[in-house]
């Protein structure tokens, strides 16, 4: 699991996934960022890139907050649910001035079942029927 809180953290984190699906994802955020200029990356949000393997418990470990509640949903309600190629992008509000949590999730047969599926709920019910 990788943790980015700081810029200097995401040029890491970027550097080892170049040419990793969520590398582009990353640059992409960077990109809106960009408009925040003079804001440290701590003040506005936390990246969470979940690996195939991590648990859910050291997942909430790492963040420092439960995700899930005991009915397998996200205790907090997602903000955007977008599905890629080959991962899940959730933005989670953490509080009133913005600050959020990107969740990026790999869609993996050893990615934790109980994320899996409250990533997979909150995808469903995110996106519309047509």
């Amino acid at each position: 699991m990788f943790i980015i809180r700081t810029y200097e953290e995401m040029s890491d984190t970027m550097a080892i996934l170049e040419g990793n699906e969520v590398h582009a994802l990353l640059e992409a955020h960077l990109d809106r960022l960009a408009e925040y200029d003079g804001f440290d990356l701590e003040d506005l949000a936390v990246f969470a890139i979940v690996m195939p393997g991590d648990t859910l418990d050291r997942i909430e470990d790492d963040l420092g907050r439960s995700l899930i509640d005991s009915e397998g949903t996200f205790i907090q309600p997602p903000e955007i649910v977008q599905k890629h190629t080959n991962w899940f992008e959730i933005a989670f509000i953490l509080s009133d001035d913005g600050f959020g949590l990107i969740l990026l999730v790999p869609i993996d047969s050893n990615t934790d079942a109980k994320l899996m599926a409250a990533t997979e709920a909150a995808f469903a019910e995110a996106t519309p029927i047509l």
